[in-house]
């Protein structure tokens, strides 16, 4: 018996011990199976850990084949490709081989959170209705088993599974549940803000409800397409359309990704702030947009005003450091109506723009109309060719401009930009996040000129950034046209577009 003891625990010291190229954070939290192969669904970065702020060891094209070394943590799955072993989110990976497990089935006996990591703290990635039969693939952590459902891998609580030997008769099936669409909403390939839009549906359009949901989006089918809407756009069975407008926080609150306590929080919204309604109540939240984020907050929280949102302006001497204006639908909705070059990209780009920005105390909407400017709202060859956002090592210099960095996502050239933008706003007075290093090959040429730390306001960006007299004032015009009321703006850059097409054509 002593043996065996021994055994055991040489056994348990094993388990603990990292796999090679892999960095194991949590061991609670990292699930060991079988290895088996994935094909990656988008360009994605390999990374050297299981966040964001570990570095990238390379960026692996779309379909490509990945061996999955077995553990999970904080979404990732730790991968090697072309011999290289790192981490990959796995969002953007599809599983082509699942390994078998030695469990069976079970069936949900009330609606359960199926989240990423066997923990009530972390992300939902779908709720499983009751009823429905899960299959169990082997691990138990903390009360929680791992499953998967309809594709979608992770944990549940496993006080809500029935683990009996005959599955339980499939729930007769509901009639099919509808939604209105309460504003223009992009249907879009996957439940997030970063996921292609597979089309655009006016407001007030039926939508077919299709059973899923996850971070605040719907599967829906629409016109004999099947895609997936955010929540807070749709008038849902039980929830109550109400007139957009304003609303005041009384005190510090959640936003939330859904209608519903057990939903993620996006973020919380200090006391005293604006929110700006989107049109629904659900389960006693109502649906706001606030800060570049878009969720739910519980109605006992806010103050409903009567007077309407204050428009945004922009002048030459707005700082650059400020609070977010604005917001990624308005600038996404701007650009789609003029048709830019790799529009995918163009949406990669102004989410990360609005995620990344604000993270390092940046307007993103100054930075979203400079780039817009500078691409010629990114119709440009420069987009076109490199995604090059915002002029990076461009200067008329016909050698220089030969050798301008070329950025493998709009995601990337978004991080670019704000890494430009923080060597000339902070210089060395702050450290670049880990983040933004090595994404802006131009990024000492800052230094190198003396402009390091000396920008404050976008009067300042004229002779720094751009040499033009008027590059200022350009940027605030461009600003206002994207996120401002003034329909003068709009018809001179609609004009001018025309112009611009006119003149290509001849």
């Amino acid at each position: 018996m002593r043996r065996i003891g021994y055994l055991l625990a040489a056994l348990v010291l094993l388990a603990s011990v990292p796999l090679p190229g892999a960095t194991l954070l949590d061991p609670a939290v990292a699930v060991a199976q079988n290895a088996t192969t994935a094909t990656t669904t988008d360009d994605v970065n390999l990374r050297a850990g299981p966040a964001l702020s570990f570095g990238v060891i390379a960026v692996l094209p779309v379909e490509s084949q990945v061996t999955l070394t077995g553990q999970q943590v904080n979404g990732y799955r730790s991968v090697t490709w072309n011999g290289q072993a790192g981490w990959v989110f796995a969002t953007y990976l599809s599983i082509d081989d699942p390994a078998p497990s030695p469990s069976t089935s079970a069936t949900t006996t009330d609606r359960l959170n199926l989240r990423t990591e066997p923990t009530i703290v972390s992300d939902i990635l779908i709720v499983i209705p009751a009823g429905a039969q899960v299959t169990l693939t082997g691990e138990s952590v903390n009360g929680f088993r791992s499953i998967t459902y309809n594709g979608f891998t992770g944990w549940v609580s496993a006080q809500y599974l029935d683990f009996g030997s005959t599955p339980a008769p499939a729930p007769p099936p509901e009639p099919a549940a509808t939604a209105i669409t309460t504003n223009t909403v992009n249907l879009r390939s996957g439940p997030r803000a970063d996921f292609s839009v597979i089309t655009t549906m006016p407001k007030g359009s039926e939508v077919a409800l299709t059973g899923q949901e996850s971070n605040g989006y719907q599967s829906v089918s629409y016109n004999g397409r099947n895609g997936w809407a955010a929540e807070q756009y749709l008038a849902l069975p039980g929830t109550t359309p109400v007139p957009s407008g304003t609303a005041v926080t009384t005190e510090g609150v959640n936003l939330r990704s859904g209608p519903d306590a057990s939903y993620a929080v996006q973020t919380v919204v200090p006391a005293g702030v604006q929110v700006t309604l989107t049109g629904q109540i659900n389960n006693g939240y109502h649906a706001v947009s606030w800060n570049g984020f878009d969720g739910w907050i519980f109605s006992a929280y806010l103050d409903i005003g009567e007077a309407p949102p204050a428009p945004v302006i922009f002048r030459a001497s707005d700082s650059i450091v400020g609070p977010v204006r604005g917001s990624a639908e308005e600038a996404i909705g701007y650009a789609s109506a003029f048709e830019p070059y790799r529009p995918e990209e163009v949406e990669r780009y102004i989410v990360e723009m609005y995620r990344l920005a604000p993270e390092v105390g940046f307007d993103p909407a100054i930075l979203v109309a400079q780039s817009a400017h500078e691409t010629g709202n990114w119709r440009s060859y420069w987009w076109f060719v490199r995604l090059n956002p915002a002029g990076l090592g461009i200067t008329g210099d016909p050698a220089q401009e030969a050798a301008s960095p070329t950025f493998p996502s709009g995601t990337i050239a978004a991080r670019a930009q704000i890494a430009h933008m923080h060597a000339e706003v902070y210089g060395s007075s702050r450290p670049l996040p880990p983040i933004l290093q090595g994404v802006d090959p131009t990024y000492q040429r800052v230094f190198e000129a003396g402009w390091a730390g000396t920008i404050r306001t976008i009067e300042d960006l004229t002779g720094t950034w751009a040499v033009d007299p008027e590059y200022h004032d350009k940027l605030a015009r461009k600003g206002n046209v994207i996120f401002g009321d003034d329909p003068r703006d709009l018809v001179t850059a609609i004009v001018t577009i025309l112009r611009d097409v006119l003149r290509q054509a001849l």
